[in-house]
């Protein structure tokens, strides 16, 4: 088994795959021309990304990045699927004339993890000795050890810094969530309801009134991630507010 770093990660909503790595990927690229900067950018999206990146705010996402540096074009095309990853993406930067002065193509490969022909983010050390968690809680219980001994003995020392990190994260979602108000992204209008089972939860007696925090408490992540907003995936950005 791998880090549990590779599980937890800190990202925009509202999808791993399609928000969260897509802006990595402008992000990295962004970084060739810190130098000078081109006359403008263009993205080109393929497949899945194309096909669902609208209601993914895959857009929004890039243009955040990109849009600040240079003008920048979106370009869709949800029928052509490229054989390396469905989730294709074409970074160019373009000079005065329309030039292309760099290009990169990458592909979000799951879990906002990024790949290509050059590298795969996805493939990590097998750290650990054990495969799943049953094997891990039978080792634990063998060796009479508590979980976060087992990964105190297997995994990187920084790994407490990221889970604290992780669980900060988490929390300010939590808040924001339960403070904010209005419709979520997206056309089906959809309120935000977290703040009101909160006040719910708060007048039930003390058995039914922890299971109506904790369901306000997911429900405020939940609704960060749809507005794309800050987020931990646990693992993925589509289940944000189940941890929390």
């Amino acid at each position: 088994m791998e880090t549990i770093k590779t599980i937890y990660k800190i990202g925009h909503g509202p999808s791993s795959s399609h928000t969260m790595a897509p802006r990595r990927a402008a992000e990295m690229f962004s970084k060739r021309f810190e130098g000078s900067l081109p006359n403008r950018f263009r993205v080109t999206l393929y497949g899945s990304l194309a096909a669902t990146g609208k209601g993914h705010m895959t857009d929004v996402a890039i243009l955040d990045v990109l849009e600040p540096l240079a003008p920048t074009k979106i370009l869709w095309e949800p029928t052509i699927v490229p054989e390396f990853h469905t989730n294709g993406m074409l970074f160019e930067a373009l000079d005065e004339s329309d030039k292309v002065l760099d290009e990169w193509k990458v592909y979000s490969i799951g879990g906002g993890s990024l790949a290509n022909e050059s590298f795969d983010e996805s493939r990590h050390d097998e750290i650990y000795p054990h495969h799943t968690l049953t094997d891990i809680m039978v080792y634990c219980q063998q060796h009479r050890i508590n979980f976060w001994e087992y990964v105190e003995r297997y995994d990187d020392p920084s790994v407490w810094d990221h889970i604290a990190e992780v669980w900060q994260v988490m929390r300010e979602a939590v808040q924001r969530g339960l403070e904010s108000d209005g419709v979520l992204p997206g056309g089906l209008n959809l309120r935000r309801k977290a703040g009101e089972y909160l006040i719910r939860a708060k007048g039930y007696k003390s058995n039914v009134s922890s299971r109506g925090l904790v369901y306000s408490y997911a429900l405020a992540v939940s609704e960060e991630n749809a507005s794309g907003h800050v987020v931990a995936t646990a693992p993925t950005c589509g289940s944000s507010g189940v941890v929390p």
